[in-house]
């Protein structure tokens, strides 16, 4: 019996408190980390939006096309490949993927730090890391 039969029968998995916890803790801190390089003028929220989409299902042209309504298809595959190399958009997937892959404990240290310190330390010091 192969692996997919075997996953067909049982299911997918529900997911457990740790994994909805995580998800919750980096919802939290990156929407406080984009609200404050919204702030500090390093990024725009359309290019939040672009890499979330872009993240979400791999696809440059088809999240270009999401976040840019007027954009046809053949415009959307020439601007998707230079949007995503400008420095704005750079920076939101750089801090985005870095949040992605780090832990539950680390994500709940980030917060306790981000309600001691504040949300510009935490974006310096997440900056410097980067």
């Amino acid at each position: 019996m192969d692996v997919e039969a075997l996953v067909e029968r049982f299911g997918n998995p529900k997911r457990t408190y740790a994994q909805k916890e995580n998800s919750m803790f980096y919802a939290y801190v990156h929407g406080l980390v984009m609200g404050e390089l919204i702030k500090r003028k390093l990024t725009t929220y359309m290019a939040i939006m672009f890499v979330l989409r872009f993240t979400t299902h791999g696809n440059k042209t088809r999240a270009y096309q999401e976040t840019h309504h007027m954009a046809s298809k053949r415009t959307a595959n020439v601007n998707a490949n230079k949007y995503h190399k400008r420095f704005d958009v750079y920076i939101v997937h750089a801090i985005t993927m870095n949040l992605v892959y780090k832990g539950r404990i680390a994500l709940a240290y980030d917060i306790k730090f981000i309600n001691t310190n504040g949300i510009d330390r935490y974006v310096n010091k997440l900056i410097l890391e980067l």
